[in-house]
């Protein structure tokens, strides 16, 4: 049976999460360096070109109505990114950018419980709550030496992918949220 089965980690497992990690990051350092050559909504079109093109060429449509398709695309695709390129080009550093794109993981959980009814459990009140307290330390700090507008905007980006994915998950009702 795998490792994951019975709670261990392996070096395996730990080398492919330094690994994703290490590509996170990479992506908010090119993400950067575009913001540098690109305007930003500019930049986040070209991003959605150079995926949808091999995507549409090699992968075969899901089986769900195209509104929904084109709604997940809008709100992942689109939006999400379009609000986290123009944070960073409104001065959100990488670093930080990266960081509060995270609070896409309590935002699924609240919005799966707004619109997929899905309970909420007591440990996930309690990753919540930290993970907003983190953030609004992160908020607070932030504004002492910086406009919270592109703080906020990124927010939105985080909020937008979600949304997305739990509208995804709307027309199915034994589908999870996230």
């Amino acid at each position: 049976m795998r490792s994951a089965e019975f709670g261990r980690v392996t070096l395996r497992d730990r080398v492919l999460a330094v690994v994703v990690a290490a590509l996170w990051g990479g992506n908010f350092l090119a993400i950067h360096y575009g913001l540098d050559h690109f305007p930003p909504l500019l930049l986040a079109s070209l991003r959605f070109l150079v995926l949808a093109v091999p995507t549409v060429l090699f992968v075969r449509p899901p089986s769900v109505r195209w509104r929904w398709l084109i709604g997940y695309g809008l709100g992942f695709g689109t939006a999400q990114f379009a609000f986290l390129f123009l944070a960073m080009a409104g001065g959100l550093p990488t670093g930080l950018a990266s960081l509060v794109l995270q609070a896409s993981a309590p935002f699924t959980v609240l919005l799966g419980a707004l619109l997929l009814r899905e309970r909420l459990s007591r440990r996930q009140a309690i990753g919540i709550g930290a993970a907003v307290a983190g953030l609004v330390v992160i908020a607070v700090a932030r504004s002492l030496v910086a406009p919270l507008l592109p703080l906020t905007l990124c927010l939105l980006g985080a909020l937008a992918g979600r949304w997305a994915t739990c509208a995804a998950a709307r027309p199915s009702p034994t589908t999870r949220c996230g």
